[in-house]
């Protein structure tokens, strides 16, 4: 089985003052081999992983057949052109424009968002958002491509509402009705119920 690693950003409970959106994008974390989530902490508004104070494990896994994560990696990539059009013409109030991209080294697979994304030659061009914690030779911030078709997912938040975003759903609709309520107060953005 593959694992991946995913830093982390949330528990519901536990946030601090504040709540950016890599708080799901990182909860959501896709694994075809697993999923797990760590602590950690970035810069960049998007990509800020918030520490977490209480004593849950620092990752945990979740089977490669997780069929609602493969639903929303198909998702993200049937509607990638929705994010590449409001990439390259945002509206205002359309903010936070992140991929997430699938990093491999021998059996590892770790998936991470690039921030600062831009889309040239028909290819997204961002810096790695997370600490990498299994692929050695990458580090935060280093400036990655992605092929829009090898994408794991894409996300940004348009008039304090999350778009697309389809494994941080699937995450999300995991959690417990008192964890997304937790959240969705913490959160300076919402997910809207479907």
């Amino acid at each position: 089985m593959i694992a991946t690693r995913t830093p982390l950003l949330i528990l519901p409970g536990v946030l601090p003052h504040r709540v950016k959106i890599n708080s799901l994008l990182l909860t959501g974390a896709l694994v075809f081999g697993g999923i797990a989530l760590q602590n950690a902490m970035a810069d960049h508004p998007v990509g800020q992983e918030l520490k977490r104070s209480n004593a849950e494990p620092e990752s945990f896994d979740v089977p490669h057949n997780h069929a609602q994560m493969h639903r929303a990696v198909l998702q993200a990539r049937r509607t990638v052109g929705t994010f590449i059009a409001a990439l390259q013409h945002p509206l205002p109030g359309q903010q936070d424009f992140e991929v997430k991209k699938a990093f491999r080294q021998g059996n590892e697979v770790e998936h991470l968002w690039l921030s600062d994304v831009r889309f040239s030659g028909n290819r997204f061009h961002g810096r790695i958002d997370n600490t990498p914690t299994k692929i050695h030779g990458l580090k935060e911030g280093e400036l990655v491509s992605v092929n829009p078709d090898e994408i794991s997912d894409w996300v940004f938040v348009d008039n304090g509402k999350l778009v697309g975003g389809y494994t941080i759903r699937a995450r999300y609709n995991e959690l417990s009705p008192e964890q997304k309520k937790q959240f969705d107060q913490a959160a300076d953005f919402r997910i809207e119920k479907r």
